[in-house]
């Protein structure tokens, strides 16, 4: 299990790593943002297992990015990475998954990204850049943003600040007895992803 092709970009603690795993269609393209500090495998590999299962359930191109700072900027060099693979147009579908700070980083500067029409943030640590994220929730206008947050997570208890903001295209779920990481009883982040995608009935 290794990905199809591995690209860096930037120098020294800049250098952000993006790891392909390009599927049947690459016209359905899920971009995964690991938390701060984060590689392209995350822990146990469990990004690399979720861009195969991806691959080789439902077809889906996909491509992990390394986290090294909190710089929303970090948005704008993924859009062109993407950009610089992939023929994007009209009906190319673009879902971002974000973890942690990565989720934040994907929240605050979607509009660095446009072309992504979907949104699963995952723990985005609410205790940082609250005011812009609930600014962001309030303010999407695509397809869907979903939060997501384990029970156990620091910033639980910070997501009704999000409910606030609820309506068809933006939810805000809490997964019982899950913590920042979501790994508590095994949990495969496969899982998360009928939030993402439920049209295609992901499982």
């Amino acid at each position: 299990m290794e990905f199809d092709l591995i690209k860096s970009f930037g120098d020294g603690e800049n250098q952000v790593d993006y790891g392909f795993a390009f599927g049947d269609d690459r016209q359905k393209i899920l971009l995964i943002k690991a938390g701060q500090g984060g590689s392209i495998y995350g822990y146990r590999n469990k990004y690399l297992k979720l861009a195969c299962e991806m691959r080789e359930l439902c077809g889906f191109s996909v491509v992990c990015a390394s986290t090294p700072s909190s710089d929303i900027s970090q948005m704008a060099q993924f859009a062109e990475v993407i950009k610089s693979e992939f023929e994007i147009g009209g009906h190319t579908q673009i879902y971002f998954m974000g973890m942690s700070m990565g989720a934040s980083i994907g929240c605050i500067g979607r509009s660095l990204f446009p072309e992504i029409s979907r949104f699963l943030l995952v723990n985005p640590p609410l205790m940082i850049n609250t005011t812009r994220i609930c600014r962001s929730a309030k303010a999407f206008d695509g397809d869907m943003m979903t939060f997501v947050f384990g029970s156990l997570d620091p910033s639980a208890h910070l997501a009704g600040l999000l409910k606030l903001h609820e309506r068809e295209n933006m939810h805000v779920v809490v997964v019982p007895g899950q913590d920042h990481h979501f790994s508590r009883n095994e949990f495969r982040l496969i899982e998360l992803m009928k939030l993402l995608n439920s049209e295609d009935k992901l499982k």
